[in-house]
């Protein structure tokens, strides 16, 4: 009697389709697809071992193949790739995924940007952990983000206009016209940050603003952006962006290109360069 085979298993089909792919095409071409998206893989001294063009494309280079073997200290200052590398090894060492970390950092001249950063534990086939996937994104705000809640549109812009005067949650939901809670909640599912969180955010692009731009003191834009004195707006600084309102003044101000003259601060608020999820 000749024995008929059994059909395979879910788990075996998969297996068997994966391994006919050639390599490093899946995750590339999906990411590489995908607007604002950025994916990426190291190894377990947090060195890239691939990843999307478009993530190549935002550090500088031309290609995945230029990254290989460099870390986040090649593209970025210390206390920005000191954060990164942190989270890498808690990943790898405990084997726990950071889910759509939100954090604020500066971009390569100096502006700031929200980032949303997942990564997940790579294992190899004895079930050790060896590296760790993430993809990334830059959170953007677009007009198309209050369609469902308007009330939130007009709540950032009363905090746009007046991010310098002293405002208090109570008073942002009471131009919305939600209460307290309310706002908390929409705040955390339109933009996945707290509306404290989002005045802060604001008020430190202001003030990164004008210690790229001007000269004026670091006690005088404490003042101006709403932070009321230098400590608070440092306290700020530390908890958001890791680093001195004087350390980022020397490091960006330097980057920007020559200008003619320096502006002090106007009766004008400064552009803000805001972004949302």
């Amino acid at each position: 009697m000749i024995d008929t085979p059994l059909d395979p298993s879910p788990e075996a089909l998969k297996c068997d389709f994966l391994a006919s792919l050639a390599p490093g095409q899946l995750l590339s071409a999906l990411f590489n697809s995908v607007p604002g998206a950025y994916f990426f893989v190291k190894d377990r001294d947090s060195r890239f071992m691939d990843g999307s063009e478009s993530f190549a494309q935002t550090l500088g280079e031309s290609s995945i193949a230029s990254l290989i073997g460099k870390t986040d200290y090649d593209y970025s200052p210390d206390f920005l790739a000191d954060a990164f590398f942190v989270d890498d090894q808690r990943v790898m060492r405990t084997g726990e995924t950071i889910l759509n970390k939100i954090e604020l950092v500066p971009s390569e001249d100096g502006a700031l940007d929200w980032l949303c950063t997942t990564k997940v534990p790579l294992y190899n086939s004895s079930d050790e952990v060896v590296g760790l996937a993430g993809v990334t994104r830059i959170i953007r705000d677009t007009d198309s983000v209050y369609a469902d809640h308007p009330e939130m549109q007009r709540i950032v812009a009363h905090v746009r206009e007046h991010y310098r005067e002293k405002l208090s949650v109570a008073d942002m939901a009471r131009v919305g016209g939600v209460s307290v809670s309310s706002q908390e909640r929409l705040f955390r599912k339109t933009f996945g940050l707290t509306p404290l969180m989002y005045l802060r955010k604001t008020r430190l692009n202001a003030a990164c603003k004008l210690l790229r731009d001007t000269q004026v003191s670091l006690a005088e834009i404490a003042t101006q952006c709403g932070f009321n004195d230098q400590t608070n707006m440092t306290r700020a600084f530390r908890l958001e962006l890791k680093i001195t309102p004087l350390r980022y003044r020397r490091r960006f101000s330097d980057r920007m290109k020559p200008r003619a003259a320096r502006s002090k601060i106007s009766s004008q608020s400064p552009q803000l360069e805001t972004v949302t999820s």
